[in-house]
């Protein structure tokens, strides 16, 4: 596999449908940002509350996960374009038909979701299994046995879903291209079919492209993170272009199967 290629080919991509497009970037900027407001509204109605005296802590968690939901939401829209991507339109399609791209995102979302589902599983059984194991140590009052107990079954619980976690992504990104190549949610969890499409690709060659671009793009959000006043700004004004590149990156590395 020629990951150079890919990656050059995903960086023109970019960089042709962006900076030769500026109203796209600017919008794609706005749909990143919109997430962010029920969460920066939760921040604004704590202030007072924290600022006044003993806050209503139910109040504020019941308003901390409204906040949360409404943030993921509200990500669709920026979700769904994506998926416009996925789907190997060429040149980078505008951002438009909002509705589609809500409701793409939110089966976007759903089937992340369902993926997720057996990593959470593991934490709650590890989470009553830890609760169960040291129920007799906190009873007979030995804190320090219930202090090991607890790490140990967290450690082991997070090292598990983790991996489980990784396992499942590699078939969740193949997934998530087929319900965008497809339309059909059914289509993301059609493992017979993502199996042969990983086959084609190579389970090292795509192991590996996916590593590639996932440490190329953790090293340029650190350098532009590091720099002084404006890292931070610099992530949001370039997250468009690094979402667009990461999607293209995939798409082609989908068709790369001869899918």
């Amino acid at each position: 596999m020629d990951y150079g290629k890919l990656l050059g080919e995903s960086y023109e991509y970019a960089k042709d449908g962006l900076t030769g497009n500026f109203v796209t970037w600017i919008l794609l900027i706005v749909l990143s940002i919109v997430p962010m407001i029920p969460i920066f509204g939760w921040v604004l109605f704590i202030i007072p509350q924290m600022m006044t005296g003993m806050p209503d802590y139910s109040v504020l968690i019941g308003g901390f996960i409204l906040a949360c939901i409404a943030a993921v939401i509200l990500g669709a829209f920026y979700q769904g374009y994506m998926i416009k991507i996925l789907r190997g339109e060429k040149p980078l399609p505008p951002v438009s038909g909002y509705g589609t791209l809500f409701t793409d995102g939110i089966k976007y979302l759903i089937i992340n979701i369902v993926y997720m589902i057996p990593v959470i599983l593991v934490l709650l059984i590890t989470a009553g299994a830890m609760i169960y194991a040291i129920m007799p140590a906190v009873w007979a009052g030995n804190y320090s046995a219930v202090m090991g107990l607890a790490f140990g079954s967290i450690f082991i619980g997070l090292f598990v879903s983790v991996i489980l976690g990784l396992i499942l992504a590699l078939f969740a990104i193949m997934g998530i291209v087929r319900f965008a190549r497809t339309g059909m949610m059914g289509e993301a969890f059609n493992f017979h079919e993502i199996l042969a499409t990983i086959g084609k690709i190579g389970w090292l060659g795509y192991i590996l492209a996916l590593l590639i671009v996932f440490i190329l793009v953790v090293i340029v959000m650190i350098i532009l993170g590091i720099i002084p006043f404006i890292g931070g700004l610099l992530q949001l004004l370039i997250s468009p272009f690094i979402g667009v590149f990461i999607m293209r990156y995939i798409c082609l590395l989908y068709d790369s199967a001869g899918a």
